[in-house]
């Protein structure tokens, strides 16, 4: 299966040789293939039976987002975000495609690029996009819900869900957005229900969030 789509986002778990991370690095778990959270992410954005219906949107919207380019990387999408890192400059087709989908949002009746309309790639190419852009965030997570864990990767969609709570102020959900506290190191940004959040992060299809955050925090 093609998983290069899942190296797109910030939170990619990157599988590097043991010789080459630092010690503390090196303490974080090993990535379970195993893991329910891991097989979740891979059975989604399995794209080999080709069941996507518009080719040429989804071709379209992977030359937008750069996801085209067959050495994007592969990995697994652990689930975490640094609040405050620079975004990637919008512009070119990545700028057009954002205006085009910000209409589409918006327009009663169209079909939004789900899985089954541009593939699992479409969607990725979507959701990178909708991190450049506030506007298409806030609409693309509208339809993304909208359309159901079938057709919207949970683990994508809980990021987006946490990064729109955070920049508006209110409590994330699946400790996806990291800050750096006064000692410089990485903890949630405010979370509802931190008690339970692996629950919900496993429900999303992403690991355990000490997982995640040993994952950010290496060098």
């Amino acid at each position: 299966m093609n998983t290069r789509l899942m190296a797109v986002a910030i939170a990619l778990a990157a599988a590097t040789p043991l010789a080459a991370q630092s010690a503390k690095a090196s303490r974080c778990p090993a990535i379970d293939t195993t893991a329910r959270w891991y097989v979740k992410q891979r059975a989604w954005a399995d794209d080999s039976r080709h069941a996507w219906s518009n080719d040429s949107l989804r071709t379209a919207l992977l030359h937008a987002a750069a996801l085209d380019n067959p050495n994007s990387g592969t990995g697994a999408l652990m689930g975490y975000e640094i609040v405050g890192a620079t975004p990637n400059a919008v512009q070119g087709d990545a700028a057009t495609a954002i205006a085009a989908l910000r209409t589409l949002a918006q327009t009663r009746g169209s079909t939004w690029p789900t899985k089954s309309v541009v593939g699992a790639e479409g969607v990725w190419a979507v959701w990178v996009l909708a991190g450049q852009d506030t506007s298409l965030a806030r609409a693309a997570l509208h339809r993304m819900m909208e359309a159901g864990p079938e057709e919207s990767p949970p683990a994508a969609v809980a990021i987006l869900e946490d990064r729109l709570r955070i920049a508006s102020g209110r409590k994330q959900i699946y400790g996806t957005q990291l800050v750096k506290s006064a000692d410089g190191k990485l903890e949630p940004a405010p979370l509802e229900d931190p008690k339970h959040v692996d629950l919900r992060r496993d429900a999303a299809g992403l690991p355990p969030l000490a997982q995640a955050m040993c994952a950010a925090s290496r060098p």
